[in-house]
């Protein structure tokens, strides 16, 4: 090997690959997956000599093989074999002695995730500037094509090691955001957040601050999509709920800037689009928060009851339901509600598993019937014997002083 040739590159974030010089080998879909695992453990574990016996049992552990170290020296042959294209004696690349393999310790193998880490590190010191501190953050946020070897991820020894640097990557991303978002850089923050959500859809961080630079941009539209989306997904494909402040974000993105405005008429219009629905008013937990704070004031004054109610969809265990089942009850139960209360009513989706509703009515009893009224209308639409609807009303009115609040409960098992 050459002067010019004497350093071995090894990608391993996004896909693996392996280049000397002009020549690369990569980790093609139809080729066997073995071999390229054996060749990424010897290169991730260069620095000692891997025994024999390591390599047996982790690779042969749960295999009936009765002659698992010829199956080595087979499998080590075909190694071998998917180096030949670099031009190099692969004798030299992958080193066997008595009991013992490794990779060459001859020459330098630097590899992305070494630089990757290293540039990690550099970005929690305290002494770099901003520009420099920045520099360093996108140029590691470059590196981290994809997760730590894709192909492998499941492989018991792969785990722990992607684990590591996906931690170091929702770190990065994070203090990548806030830098730039402290710049208002709003078109940077949209090119880092597509291609962070494009590696992991579950960073909220990434979502987050996509949707306010997309706003920022003036692309309210499009920030109210992507919000929606989100939501969407969280709820019914990773069962998850967002967090407060994803919540919040929507009062943000919603709000209209508007001029000076004499024309009443104009006004009433932009405050009544998309008033056209039917049945209950949807709206999301933080506009419910609004509502919920306005309508106890509004008791204070006037005395009348209103009753905050909580419905929430389970197994017969009390757990959530599997994510797919989820989905479809939870979107049924919502119909549910909008059709089965008024227009004037107000309901939002509080979790993944549960629907928060606003009852102006006078008694405990009343408030008792329009839920056993939701749970009958989703029966009709959706019966399943394994799911169970809880529910709850208590009021918002004023407790006097020295008395607890009321609250009643009750469980409605479909049978």
């Amino acid at each position: 090997m050459n002067n010019q040739e004497s350093i071995i590159y090894v990608n391993m974030l996004g896909g693996f690959s392996i280049s000397i010089g002009d020549k690369i080998i990569i980790d093609q879909n139809n080729q066997a997956k073995k071999p390229w695992s054996l060749l990424e453990y010897l290169i991730i574990f260069r620095d000692r000599d891997i025994p024999v016996e390591e390599l047996m049992d982790l690779f042969w552990k749960d295999d009936a093989s009765n002659n698992p170290a010829g199956a080595l020296k087979t499998l080590m042959f075909r190694v071998r074999k998917l180096l030949e294209p670099l031009g190099y004696p692969t004798h030299e690349l992958v080193v066997q002695n008595r009991k013992t393999y490794g990779w060459t310790k001859e020459f330098t193998t630097v590899c992305d995730t070494d630089r990757f880490e290293e540039l990690c590190l550099r970005t929690e010191n305290t002494l770099l500037g901003e520009d420099d501190l920045l520099s360093v953050c996108l140029e590691a946020f470059g590196l981290y094509k994809g997760n730590f070897l894709p192909k492998s991820e499941w492989e018991s020894w792969v785990i722990p090691i992607h684990t590591h640097y996906h931690n170091l990557y929702r770190k990065l991303v994070h203090r990548t955001l806030i830098l730039l978002d402290k710049r208002k850089d709003f078109p940077s923050i949209i090119d880092v957040c597509q291609k962070a959500i494009t590696i992991d859809p579950y960073v909220e961080d990434a979502h987050y601050y996509l949707i306010y630079a997309l706003f920022q941009s003036g692309n309210q539209m499009k920030a109210m999509e992507h919000y929606q989306r989100v939501t969407d997904m969280f709820y019914n494909e990773f069962s998850i709920t967002p967090s407060v402040q994803f919540k919040e974000l929507y009062k943000v993105i919603s709000d209209k800037k508007h001029g000076i405005t004499m024309d009443l008429g104009t006004i009433q219009e932009t405050l009544l689009e998309g008033n056209s629905d039917s049945g209950a008013f949807f709206c999301e937990p933080s506009v419910f928060k609004d509502i919920y704070q306005l309508e106890t004031r509004g008791s204070e004054r006037t005395g009348d009851s209103v009753f905050l109610c909580l419905l929430t969809i389970s197994n017969l265990k009390g757990e959530l339901l599997k994510p797919a089942v989820q989905a479809r009850a939870m979107d049924e139960l919502g119909e549910s509600i909008r059709n089965s209360l008024r227009r004037g009513d107000v309901y939002t989706r509080y979790s993944v598993s549960q629907y928060l509703m606003l009852l102006p009515t006078a008694t405990y009893e009343n408030g008792e019937m329009v839920l056993k009224r939701i749970v009958q209308t989703f029966k009709k639409e959706y019966s399943r014997k394994d799911l169970s609807i809880t529910y709850s009303l208590q009021s918002i009115a004023p407790v006097p002083a020295g008395s607890k609040a009321k609250t009643k409960e009750a469980s409605d098992v479909t049978r």
